[in-house]
């Protein structure tokens, strides 16, 4: 009996992943439907259907809008920062694209890709900034300008790789840069404090986005030092089971056990989970809390359902006053800079493209 009922259980799974799968193929959104047939299909990249679909992308509205807003020089919002503000600076265009599956040889990502690099190669690199202060974040402008810190290099890295900037020499110290600043636990924490003093535990917001970095790399060319980082970034991953403390088994964050897109910075189970299959740890039991919760979200029709967004969450954000051009940090409830295209990617409490594709991206391995 025990047996049929995990034949029986796999059968649902199964069915209901065919109904999902045919959901997205119906979805609007080009690349929903590229992601679609690339990662559940199986599909190359030169099939018709594939290549058609990724085409069609940078001609949908949300997104040609989105490029509309690019100035000729590559980036979006201001000149001088690619980071500040949230978010609409380049840093999250850039981002948010990858994710979508633009293709890298259009012209707006190679030059957006090139101002990128262009700043980040002219800052300084050390970690922590040396100037960073907590007390005067106004005064502290260069640091806070800085994008050489975890999450931000992570999120980058494998932003550039997926664009085919991989072997650039720039992309390529930013992974000898992970692999330089992992912390003896494991993990990254992007908190700019000294080891052992300020910072006494790695972060999973900091260290899921180096390895997704990693993930986006092909293996061969992962720096020396690189195979190591990886695997000590999962174990303090999987120690935690990806959401849980390991000296209790409490939740964490409850935050964390909702599903999110896009998630930037933040986190989740559904990205921890993603990221560690496309490590190539998705058998290894100590993830499988997370999948049992992913699969308890799955609605009656075979999606998931969007149940919560980072993109209003942060309290403050460093804003550019267009009459006297002077930076200042502003807090409050309403500081995000949310663009236009986000109304594309779906609604809170709603059945979610994303979401879904992501799920199927990792139950399927």
């Amino acid at each position: 009996m025990e047996a049929s009922g995990r034949i029986l259980t796999a059968n649902s799974e199964v069915a209901d992943s065919h109904l999902a799968v045919s959901w997205l193929l119906e979805q609007e959104n080009p690349g929903i439907r590229y992601w679609t047939f690339r990662d559940l299909l199986g599909r190359s990249s030169d099939d018709p259907e594939v290549s058609a679909s990724q085409r069609a992308l940078e001609s949908w509205s949300p997104v040609s809008d989105l490029l509309r807003e690019q100035r000729s020089q590559g980036y979006w919002a201001e000149a001088e920062d690619v980071y500040w503000p949230k978010w609409s600076a380049t840093v999250w265009q850039l981002i948010l694209l990858a994710e979508m599956g633009m293709r890298s040889d259009h012209p707006a990502v190679k030059t957006g890709c090139d101002y990128f690099l262009k700043i980040m190669d002219a800052q300084d690199k050390s970690w922590p900034p040396p100037d960073y202060s907590d007390k005067d974040e106004e005064g502290q402008w260069p640091a806070w300008r800085s994008v050489w810190e975890p999450c931000v290099t992570g999120n980058m890295a494998r932003t550039l790789a997926v664009f085919g900037f991989g072997e650039d020499p720039r992309v390529r110290e930013m992974f000898d840069w992970l692999v330089k600043y992992q912390l003896p636990d494991g993990g990254w924490n992007c908190e700019p404090g000294a080891w052992g003093k300020e910072v006494h535990h790695s972060s999973f917001m900091s260290t899921v986005e180096p390895l997704w970095a990693f993930s986006e790399l092909d293996r061969q060319s992962w720096p020396k030092g690189g195979r190591e980082a990886v695997e000590r970034g999962v174990e303090f991953m999987l120690m935690h089971r990806l959401y849980k403390s390991d000296k209790t088994g409490k939740v964490i964050d409850e935050d964390w056990t909702k599903l999110h897109f896009p998630l930037f910075y933040f986190y989740d189970i559904l990205h921890g989970l993603r990221v560690l299959t496309a490590l190539g740890y998705s058998q290894d039991e100590r993830i499988n809390d997370a999948k049992d919760l992913l699969r308890s979200k799955r609605l009656a029709d075979g999606t998931w359902p969007m149940e919560a967004t980072f993109l209003n969450s942060m309290k403050r954000n460093l804003l550019k006053d267009p009459k006297t051009g002077e930076w200042g940090v502003v807090k409050g409830e309403t500081v995000a800079h949310v663009p236009e295209i986000y109304k594309s990617l779906g609604v809170v409490g709603r059945a979610n493209p994303w979401v879904t594709l992501n799920a199927l991206r990792v139950l399927k391995e």
